[in-house]
This record gives structure tokens, sequence and C-alpha cells, in this order.
């Protein structure tokens, strides 16, 4: 690279200008028609690429930009102006902002299509960018991401200068706004795969701390969070657990519907042909396999524990086929595959026994109690003691009783082992075609929902932390969760990267903030570039990345986001 100065005059006017220049060696352009046999290649020429126009800087930068790119290194200036010298003199050496986090995200972000997905050439676009990449370093509100940017070159990767909170709202609306189209952009991006395709869903729910949001209602919350109230959020996957789509609804809104929403989505955005939707059990219930029968999809669920007695009273299944290898039966044109895991029926009789043992303690504590003090009253010795057998569901085969003042216990063992008779038996129930899918595919296919729940662990209360959400808006709350569906794509990118590091993503995360730029010439100038080396621990994180690119040349004032009103006692 290397500085070029323009002089022209024109109209009796003087004007001029400085390039930053790249040469660059291409091959020359080739004669018209075929080369004769034996002849030699085309002579390579060298062209001049213009990287940026630096007519508007100040001389003194202009300078240093020149010394560097000619490999000079500029003195340290003393107080007074003038160079050191002596070899007692020592260089200044000045830190900027923290650049590996969001440099190796948003080269990343590019591998993956979400920046050609999101867009970059608005401002509104790279703030979007911005709350993507900030979901895996610094979760929290919008203004909590705004202070947090200050540590981080926002300038040098994603050209943005001073930005606050509202600002981010803005961009969580434009997320809203564009959530068809960057999902739909995105999808087409996949590698095309053969045969049946395969699509996870599951849904889950966000309990809030708030009162005021317009998506939140009471309704059954799996967080098992009493008088909050929570949104529902579904997620569709393809069969290798990538998101794909993300959909938030009222907290009130039952599984059913939203997998017709799921449905819809494959069919229609997705214009998906042959399909496979793969869904818990519970949620492709009859409403659901009717909707996906009328657009000839196929489906894999599981059955419920008393559909399961209902089909081995009909004789349809019979209990010796559970065993650790999946056994099939096909009854009505649909496909059951079953299989028992012994590791899950040890621990479920394990904690069934420990249940029985805690309610027996408590209960003979009680009673011990009340044979100790007349004033303790025997009819609520019995209904505490029914009220524990309720809440762990011991009811099928232990009942309680009065014996004077004592609670007595009785234990139906037959019960208890019908009870115990299902214990790490489930069944997978499809419509797939034995061409299209094995025994063992099937059951493959609906294990994968694990990976769906292993997201939404991390969505939900690890790494991305989309709750708790402090947004009102339905808008700006649907544009958040597609800000973490599009973070924790990248997340399972980076995961696959580190893994054989042995390393986490916050791993990654911890060390990439250590990657920070150094000062070119005098810090006042806001000139940064890379450092030449870094240690082995960010070396090694760096190697699995992208190559991440240069800082941006901007002159941009740093961001700076402070509470308006300080918290009380504070100057």
């Amino acid at each position: 690279m290397f500085i070029k100065r323009n002089h022209a005059a024109i109209a009796g006017r003087q004007y001029q200008s400085v390039l930053l220049v790249q040469g660059k060696r291409v091959p020359g352009k080739r004669a018209p028609g075929r080369p004769k046999a034996g002849a030699p290649p085309p002579k390579s020429v060298v062209v001049h690429q213009t990287l940026a126009n630096l007519s508007k800087l100040p001389e003194e930068l202009v300078r240093l930009i020149e010394s560097y790119c000619k490999g000079q290194a500029e003195p340290p200036a003393k107080a007074d102006g003038l160079p050191a010298n002596g070899a007692s003199a020592l260089p200044a050496v000045n830190v900027g902002p923290c650049y590996g986090v969001l440099a190796a995200l948003h080269a990343l972000a590019c591998e993956r299509g979400i920046v050609q997905a999101v867009g970059q050439d608005k401002r509104v676009q790279r703030l979007a960018l911005y709350l993507i990449y900030a979901r895996l370093f610094h979760q929290g509100s919008r203004l909590s991401a705004a202070r947090a940017s200050e540590g981080h070159a926002v300038r040098e990767v994603l050209n943005l200068g001073g930005f606050d909170e509202d600002d981010l709202y803005e961009a969580l609306d434009y997320l809203h706004e564009q959530q068809e189209r960057i999902e739909d952009q995105l999808y087409k991006r996949r590698p095309a795969r053969n045969g049946e395709a395969m699509f996870l869903y599951d849904v889950t729910s966000h309990y809030f701390e708030g009162e005021q949001n317009e998506l939140a209602e009471y309704g059954y919350c799996r967080d098992k969070k009493a008088g909050k109230k929570q949104v529902v959020a579904g997620l569709l996957t393809d069969g290798e657990g990538e998101p794909l789509a993300i959909e938030l609804y009222p907290g009130n809104t039952g599984d059913p519907p939203t997998f017709l929403d799921a449905v819809e989505t494959v069919k229609v955005r997705f214009g998906a042909k042959e399909v496979a939707l793969v869904g818990d059990r519970g949620m492709i219930k009859r409403m659901g396999k009717k909707a996906l029968g009328e657009a000839h999809f196929r489906y894999v669920s599981a059955l419920t524990d008393p559909q399961i007695r209902k089909l081995l009273k009909k004789g349809v299944l019979q209990m010796d086929l559970f065993e650790e290898k999946p056994a099939e039966v096909e009854y009505e044109s649909k496909r059951y595959v079953l299989r028992c895991n012994p590791q899950t029926r040890a621990r479920e009789r394990a904690r069934r026994q420990d249940k029985w043992k805690r309610v027996k303690a408590k209960i003979q504590a009680r009673n011990e109690e009340v044979e100790k003090s007349a004033k303790k009253q025997e009819q609520s010795s019995l209904t505490q003691a029914q009220g524990l057998i309720k809440r762990y569901q011991l009811g099928a085969w232990v009942s309680v009783r009065l014996e004077g003042r004592k609670v007595a216990w009785s234990e139906d063992e037959g019960a208890r082992q019908a009870q115990e008779q299902l214990d790490g038996c489930y069944v997978v129930e499809s419509d797939l075609p034995q061409a299209v899918a094995s025994t063992e595919q099937v059951h493959d296919r609906y294990l994968d929902l694990t990976r769906v729940e292993r997201d939404f662990r991390t969505v939900k209360t690890g790494l991305l932390e989309l709750r708790p959400i402090y947004l009102r808006k339905e808008g700006r709350t649907r544009g958040h969760a597609l800000a973490v569906m599009l973070a924790l794509k990248l997340a399972r990118e980076i995961d696959r990267r580190v893994a054989p590091l042995g390393l986490t993503v916050k791993d990654a995360m911890d060390r990439l903030s250590q990657v920070s730029l150094v000062c070119l010439g005098d810090p006042a100038l806001g000139l940064w570039r890379l450092a030449d080396s870094y240690p082995a621990a960010q070396t090694e994180v760096l190697e699995v990345f992208p190559k991440i690119a240069a800082p941006l040349l901007c002159l941009k004032k740093p961001n700076k986001n402070r509470l308006r009103n300080p918290r009380k006692g504070r100057e």
C-alpha cells in the first residue's frame, strides 16, 4: 500500500486528493483469437486499486499512515513535541478497544449468511447486527447493551458512531418488520438434501417479572413460576437442529395451534414438498395430524402413557416388545416403534422410592409431634399426609387413614407394579413409509428433539438469555426473539469449531475479549491497528474463526452512554 497525491487545475482553481492505494499484479489481457501451441502465457501487469479517500483527513494523520505503509516506525514524542532520542526513551504503548469479539463474530456471520440476510448498508441494519452479536458477550436490556459498546470496537468493525437505547429499539423494530424475509433468505442458503426433509419443532414458555408486555398472558408455565405472565415461543429447526424460524404467542396459547403455524411456515413460506415434522408427545394431536395430512406431510411423534396403555389393552402392543433395541409394530397404516431404556427405568424407580421414603419420614415426624402435644389435631395430620401423597404423585398405590391420633398408610403392591410397568418405556408413532425410514431411523429422528430442547436451555437460561425480556411492545419483543435465534445460529457454529479444542462458547468469547487494538501514532487521532501477535490462548481461537478483517478507518467519536438520572447517593 502507498499514498498517492493527485493535483489538478480546473478553471483556474487548484484541486488535490489524497488516496490510499494498493498495487496488485494481475494477468494481462490475452490477444484475440486462439493462442498458438507453445505460445508463452500473457505477461502480468500491475494495477492500482484505491482503498480509501483520505483527502479530508488531517495532514498529520496522512503522514502517519504513509509512514506506516512504508514500514517506518514513528519515533515517540516528548511532552514538548520533540522526538525522544537515546536508549532510555521507550515508546508509549496505548491499548485500544476490544476488537476480537465483534470482529470474529462479524466474520463468522458473513460466512454463515447472516450479514447478507440482515443487511449492513443502512445504519439500522448495522445496529441490528450489533444486537445479535451482543447476545453472545453481553445479556441485558438495550440500555446496558449501549453501555457495553463503549469497550468494544463498534466503529472499527460495524462503522457505528454514537448510539443509545432508542436507536437499538429502532433496530428491534427493523428485525420484526424483516423477520420473514431474513428467515426465508437463510433457509435458501441451506445445503440441498435429497429425500424426505426432516423438520423439528418444539415449544417453551418465558415468564416475565413485569406486567406491561403486550404479548404476556397468564397460562401454563413450564418453568413452574406461578402467578407470572409469560409468552410461548415455538422454535422450528431442520433435521440437524439448525434454527430456521421462531415465533412468539400470547402466554395462554396451547401447543397444537402453534404447531399448525409451523406446518404453514414449512408449506407456504419455505415451499417444502416432501416433509416430515417431528414434534413432542401431546403436540401433534388429532388437529395437528389432520393439518399434516391436508398438507401431504409426514410426522414423527410419541404416545402418552394413557395412549400406550390403551393399545396394550387392545392387544396391539405387548410388553415383551419393550426392549433396549427398538422394535416396530404396524397398525392401521401407522408405525409404532417401541423401546425401553434400562437407565431411565432404574432412575424412575429409584426416584419413586425416594419420594415415598421422604413422605413416610414426614408422616412419622408429624405422628411424633401429635403424640407429644395434645393440642395437635389429628385431622390436620391426615390432611397434611393427603397433600403430600398428591404432591409427590403416589396416590395410585398409596392410601392414608387415621388410626386413633396417628396417620397410618397402606401400599397396594399390584397397583404399584402396574404403575412401574411403563417405567423407561416409550412408543414413537409415525406414518413415514418403510422405504423412506427404517425402524432405527424413525426412533433416532424423534430423539433429535433433544437438540431443540438443548437449544431452548441455551436460549432461556444459558448463554443467550432470552429472558428477562425488558420490553413492552409486541413488535420489539418479536424482534428480540429473532435476534436471539440468529445469535443461537452463531453459538452453534462456534461450538462446532471450538469443541475440538476442549472449549465452550463462553470460553471462546472470554479469550476473544482479550484481543484488543493498539494505537498507531497519537491516541488523540483515533487510528488503531491489530497487534503483531497474540498469546497462544487467543491465537488458537482466532485460527478456528474466519480471518478477521483489519479495522475500519473511522474518525467518529466513540460511543458513550450513561444513565441520564444517576442513582440516589451517587454524584
